[in-house]
């Protein structure tokens, strides 16, 4: 009898431990998951954290490179105006020394005149200089000589200008301004284009890098 007692308590005791060690196992495996989906998850963060931040750091990078452009930009303008103001002034000095000159200066009022005067329907035109040339130069062979097929009224204009002449009609509704200023203004776009053409070209091999 107490011999099939202990083999009972045995066999009892055998079954509870191979229950436990079931359990035991099945936790580590839980666990062993539960610790792999952790791991994961928190792979899954870093990761995603780190892509937050690579893109973080590209929207400052490009921020920053629009800024510097935008700053070169303005710099380059600055420097395209101030060299367009200059030859601008330099033109402009040429110019008045030019018109000290007199056989070169009526020489070129001449060609003013004429080509000025081929926009013209009209016989009856108005001449309009400034004030030291009306009084310095012997205008009556001058116009004859530019445009015999016009009749042309010479006057000292109001308008400040240091060289050149401006060519209307009598009613004063078409006006072809060939003085030294708006000589200077036509030529203002297209020094303009050639300062910003010629910085852009130096710049090339830069940008390229």
């Amino acid at each position: 009898m107490d011999s099939q007692l202990e083999q009972l308590e045995m066999t009892i005791r055998q079954r509870a431990q191979a229950l436990a060690d079931k359990h035991l196992q099945a936790a580590q495996q839980e666990r062993d998951k539960i610790l792999a989906e952790s791991d994961k998850r928190l792979q899954q963060r870093e990761e995603r954290e780190i892509e937050i931040a690579k893109a973080a750091a590209e929207q400052e990078y490009r921020r920053r490179v629009q800024a510097s452009e935008i700053k070169m930009q303005a710099h380059l303008d600055q420097l395209r105006w101030a060299l367009v103001q200059s030859l601008v002034t330099d033109l402009h000095e040429q110019l008045k020394q030019l018109s000290q000159q007199d056989n070169a200066y009526i020489n070129l009022l001449k060609q003013y005149l004429k080509n000025a005067a081929q926009l013209f329907d009209e016989i009856d035109l108005v001449v309009e200089v400034n004030a030291d040339d009306y009084e310095r130069f012997q205008w009556e062979q001058i116009l004859k000589d530019s445009v015999p097929d016009k009749r042309c009224t010479l006057s000292a204009s109001r308008d400040n200008f240091t060289g050149g002449l401006l060519v209307r009609n009598q009613a004063d509704r078409i006006r072809v301004n060939n003085t030294f200023e708006g000589l200077l203004t036509r030529l203002e776009n297209e020094l303009y284009q050639i300062i910003t053409a010629q910085l852009f070209a130096s710049a090339m091999p830069t940008r390229n890098l």
